[in-house]
């Protein structure tokens, strides 16, 4: 009978090691930061910057040599958008400015608010022209500040711009340059800056951007909290400006590094291959792969 006792007593301590081991996993894998929620405000935050350089060119476009002009088109733009035009002249011999007005900015961002590309908007965009926007080396800029703010996102929970500061410069007709000073999103403790190129593929010799394909390449810095990553597109992000496909581009690459960690991230635009407008990115962090629906 000894002997049975002795595997009886063998497997309880082989089946009390193999509980332990088991729990010690699990905390393991509890306590790693893989920064998911960090990386997902990050391409929010990505793909709304591309929307509202979108913006300042679909407006920017419909001025003219002398000027702006007495009602702009705001298609892509919500029913509550309209243009509060500062300085409407060049004769004057300063600079033509005027906000792009999402309207309110308090909770819940209203019906009317909606923008085609189905994301909530809220706030102005401060638009600063130096020459007429079409010529070659004319020179721009994009702001938000303290007086304007700016919010997007869900309808009760956006996201609030507290800063921007974007230097445009136009090197050819199909070709703009963009350099990101600063955009500063206080709520998340999220900075970005760095530089981006956008080139139209389609639609470059129509007016603004609806209808426009493009594709954008670049790099920067991020610091969100206590956290640094590094910004590039590994592969041009390819965007399609038309009713429900405007808010996300439909093919690409967007490489993110964690300093901290010195790991790699992938963000993929088309994980389907198929350039679809269905907002689905996929996010392959540290092995793990995550499909994200970006709102």
């Amino acid at each position: 009978m000894k002997i049975p006792q002795m595997r009886i007593g063998l497997l309880l301590v082989l089946s009390w090691g193999m509980l332990l081991g088991f729990s010690s996993c699990e905390r393991i894998n509890n306590n790693v930061d893989n920064h998911e929620d960090d990386l997902s405000d990050i391409v929010v935050v990505t793909t709304e910057l591309s929307s509202m350089l979108e913006f300042a060119d679909e407006s920017s476009d419909q001025t003219t040599a002398k000027g702006t002009i007495a009602q702009f088109k705001l298609q892509l733009f919500s029913k509550e958008a309209k243009v509060i035009v500062i300085d409407s002249t060049y004769y004057d011999g300063d600079a033509v400015e005027f906000l792009v007005d999402f309207g309110p900015t308090n909770l819940p961002l209203k019906p009317s608010q909606k923008c085609v590309d189905g994301r909530f908007r809220g706030g102005k965009l401060r638009v600063i022209l130096e020459s007429h926007y079409i010529e070659n080396t004319a020179k721009s800029h994009l702001l938000v500040d303290d007086q304007t703010g700016y919010v997007f996102g869900s309808e009760n929970n956006p996201l609030r711009v507290d800063h921007l500061e974007i230097d445009i410069e136009r090197e050819f007709k199909e070709l703009l340059k963009y350099t990101i000073k600063k955009l500063e999103i206080d709520s998340r403790s999220l900075e970005l800056d760095g530089s981006l190129t956008l080139e139209k593929i389609a639609g470059a010799n129509t007016p603004g951007m609806i209808g426009d394909q493009y594709i954008m390449k670049g790099s920067g810095k991020v610091e969100m909290g206590e956290d640094d990553y590094l910004w590039e597109i590994g592969s041009p992000l390819k965007k399609k400006v038309e009713p429900g496909c405007g808010m996300i581009p439909v093919k690409g690459l967007l490489n993110l590094n964690i300093e901290s960690l010195n790991r790699n991230v992938v963000v993929d635009f088309d994980p389907f291959e198929n350039e679809s407008c269905d907002r689905i990115v996929r996010i392959t962090n540290a092995g793990k792969v995550t499909d994200l629906e970006i709102k």
